[in-house]
């Protein structure tokens, strides 16, 4: 039986996804939305063994979980993925409709509004309204409107904040946008150098990944090219240093009760390899 790995079904991840929907792959992708995923890996549902988690999913679990190494989503530059947007009028910030889909992108907000932003009134009276990504229905009922796009998209008239461009001016390093998770007897060999395999294989391919979903979704391919351009897929010391610092303002500001340590798979490690 194949092992059932979780995935959203956002563009930025089909890098990592190249054959693994093959038969001879070792896993049955499951798409879900985020919030989802993350639920489905914690409370082991619908025989969920592996995620593509957010940060902040992550954190919540880390004495449980282990990253697969060299693989993550991380982007430096503005792509319109994770927008905070303003109605005109609004001069302080006290109510952000949110994406109910996505957890990190809504800690992230409070980090950069916090750090960025903050005004006496923001700070002590920040409400959150969660609903689902309609940005005209969101600006109605809230001073800020956080909308987490899984495809290329770009509204007009609309002042917004390019969140992932304001976490790289806070920090000088990229958001880490997810990676690989999952218990650490619960991860094989074999799958783990699957996902290597198919991140390293989708990078060096990526023109082809490209041409595809293009195709599936209805995207020019010059407009596909220049957002996936906006990404990078490897796990490294910046992107390691970047996830650290996020968990450390997430339990600044209460969101997480103790920083976890970032725990790896160790795929030369004989305890491992005997799982």
């Amino acid at each position: 039986m194949k092992s059932r790995l979780a995935v959203p079904d956002a563009v930025f991840v089909k890098p990592l996804l190249f054959g693994l929907e093959k038969d001879s792959s070792p896993f049955e992708l499951v798409f879900d939305i985020p919030a989802r995923n993350a639920l489905k890996l914690s409370e082991r549902s619908e025989g969920i063994r592996s995620a593509f988690l957010s940060p902040i999913d992550y954190a919540r679990h880390g004495a449980e979980y282990c990253l697969v190494p060299k693989i993550c989503v991380a982007s430096s530059l503005k792509s319109n993925t994770i927008q905070l947007f303003l109605n005109a009028d609004v001069r302080n910030i006290e109510r952000i409709a949110i994406d109910i889909r996505y957890t990190s992108e809504i800690i992230l907000a409070k980090i950069i509004i916090a750090e960025k932003y903050r005004n006496q009134k923001t700070h002590h009276d920040l409400q959150f309204i969660p609903m689902m990504p309609d940005l005209d229905a969101m600006l109605a009922k809230a001073d800020a409107a956080l909308i987490v796009n899984d495809i290329p998209k770009f509204y007009s008239d609309i002042f917004s904040l390019d969140l992932v461009e304001e976490w790289n001016d806070l920090t000088d390093l990229p958001y880490v946008h997810g990676f690989w998770v999952s218990r650490e007897e619960e991860l094989i060999e074999l799958e783990a150098q699957a996902l290597i395999t198919a991140k390293e294989q989708g990078v060096s391919l990526r023109k082809e990944i490209i041409h595809s979903v293009a195709q599936q979704k209805n995207i020019s391919i010059a407009e596909l090219e220049r957002y996936l351009s906006l990404f990078t897929f490897e796990m490294g010391s910046v992107e390691e240093e970047s996830l650290s610092e996020f968990m450390h303002y997430a339990f600044f500001y209460g969101v997480i009760g103790d920083i976890p340590d970032i725990r790896f798979f160790d795929i030369s490690d004989e305890n491992f390899l005997k799982n």
